[in-house]
């Protein structure tokens, strides 16, 4: 491992176990076995690196929407699948993600920014499922715009809340989410 990724990881451990507050960056570089210096080779602070963080999360949801947009399965496969797969990708980043939505989104607008940017595009490749759905014939009542804000706001509960906050198993976080997104689909098929 190279050190910008020992620097990463360590820092991934460690805002997971202290929090970002509670993390300097003279305790990253020495959990990563670094200087200061190397620190500041790669980051121009402990915020960016943070950021580079969020963003790689941010890459690894929208890879795995573009894998399952380009799977020859139903509108409705391709979205369940995308969630089943992110909730697991993600869950093994749940402290992060913690960190992210209660100490600093509250704190920095930055990171707000960061986080209405990568909801943008995340929104888009999901708006592409849904239109399909709809074009195919396969979602019948209601619009696509609104299809996506109600599958976006149920796993944003599921995830912010049940796994999170109530730190719930991966297996309960995704039976949730598919009985939700079971619904949710029943409903826009208008009891088809």
């Amino acid at each position: 491992m190279n050190a910008r990724e020992r620097i990463v990881q360590s820092a991934k451990e460690l805002f997971s176990k202290k929090g970002y507050s509670n993390t300097s960056v003279e305790e990253i570089v020495k959990h990563a076995g670094l200087s200061k210096g190397a620190f500041y080779f790669y980051f121009r602070s402990k915020d960016q690196l943070m950021e580079e963080l969020v963003n790689r999360m941010a890459e690894r949801t929208k890879e795995i929407m573009r894998q399952w947009l380009n799977k020859n399965v139903s509108s409705e496969e391709a979205i369940k699948g995308h969630i089943r797969d992110f909730l697991v990708e993600c869950y093994e980043d749940r402290h992060i993600v913690y960190v992210f939505f209660f100490e600093l989104m509250c704190s920095k607008e930055s990171f707000r920014e960061l986080h209405y940017k990568n909801m943008e595009d995340i929104k888009r490749l999901l708006y592409q499922m849904v239109k399909r759905g709809y074009e195919q014939g396969e979602f019948t009542c209601g619009s696509p715009e609104v299809l996506v804000n109600l599958i976006v706001g149920y796993i944003r509960l599921v995830y912010i809340e049940k796994l999170l906050m109530e730190g719930n198993s991966l297996d309960g976080v995704l039976r949730e989410a598919e009985e939700g997104l079971n619904l949710i689909f029943r409903g826009i098929k208008c009891g088809s």
